[in-house]
């Protein structure tokens, strides 16, 4: 009973604190005005039109009073749906704040994503669109809130412990019942303001496409760019890591592939879903290696809670090539990913057969000479002078591993000596 009041207190408080900064939120504010708006322009309407109309002759009055009228309900109706989901939309995000960082991150992607992603961003939506994005929120707050009650108390019991467990439970319990709100919170917003911008009785002025600013893709990880002839996929996902020129970040270059779009920014990789149109945004720092799978599968790890996460995809080689390409652009922002090096670096004049490989291993301090493991095992005879027991032949191998050091460039070799080593001095004694 203690324990759930400390919890039940701890997240009344945190509710408190985003009701308090609900209310003072301009956002608040907005809904009255624009309620004041829409009935200003609807009672404006109600008595210029029957006046205009009456000066041309009584059918025109009678005209012009049906056609004020109906301006005067459509601009209080739209003024209490734009007023309700703006509301709506203040409370779910702030409610989102109680939650954790990691379904805030996902929702803010993916509101971006509708807000400058193509299709998604039309001002000419159909309802069936605005159906499908609704159901979409709804059904990532659900799915999101399920998940958490098996992931938040594992993952704080693992890093604090006990009182870790007490928090995760909490996390969790929350999450359940709050991302589940928020889901249906984002889904009435998106049909109110369809539903809004339906009824609103502004003309849809037929302008000329404008066209988006042109992308210039990286060519290396410095500030080189490359002009290339416009490319109206390239200029859409510009926009997206920008979020509309309102975002801190630069387009680096994207690759598409029949179920994928991928997107290299300066700070983040992007994958979205070619059906669903689900973002996936993640850190560099957040990427741990990346590589070819079989010739037709790119293989991208990230760090997560639970461990190192494997994202694959598939794709043909000329897209494996390409993103491999953005990809090692931003290998220095990773968090513990390779350089992966081209060819073999002989300019200290050694041999082929000792030639340096140029590729950075993490954990290891040099670049090490060539070696294929296996290439030494060779029966050899063991003396068993000192050897007794099992004990003191892994005893002796664990004391040589030891001295070994990372910044001698034969480190794999002498590895691989010690494993046979033990192997076949197994064999022998035992």
């Amino acid at each position: 009973t203690s324990l759930m009041g400390i919890i039940s207190a701890h997240y009344s408080s945190q509710l408190m604190s985003q009701l308090l900064s609900i209310i003072g939120s301009l956002a608040i504010l907005k809904a009255p005005a624009d309620f004041l708006t829409n009935i200003g322009s609807g009672v404006f309407s109600f008595f210029y039109e029957p006046i205009n109309g009456l000066v041309k002759g009584p059918e025109e009055f009678l005209q012009g009073l049906e056609h004020g009228t109906q301006n005067l309900a459509r601009g209080i109706f739209v003024g209490f749906v734009r007023g309700a989901a703006n509301v709506t939309d203040l409370v779910t995000h702030n409610l989102a704040g109680l939650t954790d960082d990691f379904f805030v991150d996902e929702r803010n992607a993916y509101h971006k994503m509708m807000l400058y992603g193509g299709d998604y961003a039309a001002s000419n939506k159909s309802i069936q669109d605005s159906l499908s994005i609704a159901g979409a929120c709804v059904a990532r707050g659900f799915r999101s809130g399920a998940s958490g009650i098996i992931e938040q108390p594992s993952m704080y019991a693992s890093r604090y412990g006990a009182i870790g467990l007490v928090k995760g439970v909490g996390k969790a319990l929350v999450g359940a019942v709050v991302k589940p709100v928020v889901g249906v919170g984002d889904g009435a917003v998106v049909l109110m303001n369809h539903v809004s911008e339906a009824t609103s009785d502004k003309e849809v002025v037929l302008k000329i496409p404008k066209r988006l600013r042109r992308a210039l893709s990286a060519v290396s990880s410095g500030s080189s760019v490359k002009i290339s002839p416009y490319d109206e996929v390239s200029a859409k996902a510009q926009k997206i890591v920008t979020g509309g020129e309102t975002v801190d970040d630069a387009y680096l270059g994207h690759v598409q592939t029949s179920t994928t779009l991928f997107i290299a920014s300066s700070q983040c990789l992007w994958a979205i879903d070619n059906k669903t149109r689900e973002p996936w945004c993640i850190d560099w720092a957040e990427i741990s290696n990346f590589g070819f799978v079989d010739g037709r599968y790119m293989r991208i790890d990230v760090f997560s809670n639970e461990g190192i996460h494997s994202n694959i995809y598939e794709m043909s080689s000329i897209q494996l090539a390409d993103l491999f390409g953005l990809l090692s652009m931003q290998v220095e922002k990773m968090g513990n990913c390779s350089q992966i090096g081209l060819g073999f670096d002989t300019s200290d004049g050694s041999s082929s057969s000792g030639a340096m490989t140029s590729k950075h291993i993490p954990g290891v301090k040099s670049i090490q000479r060539r070696h294929t493991f296996g290439s030494i095992n060779k029966p050899l005879k063991m003396t068993t002078i000192g050897i007794t027991n099992e004990k003191e032949l892994i005893r002796r191998c664990r004391t040589r591993v030891k001295e070994l050091d990372s910044s001698m460039n034969d480190y794999f070799c002498r590895l691989d000596e010690e494993s046979w080593l033990l192997v076949n001095s197994w064999g022998q004694y035992f």
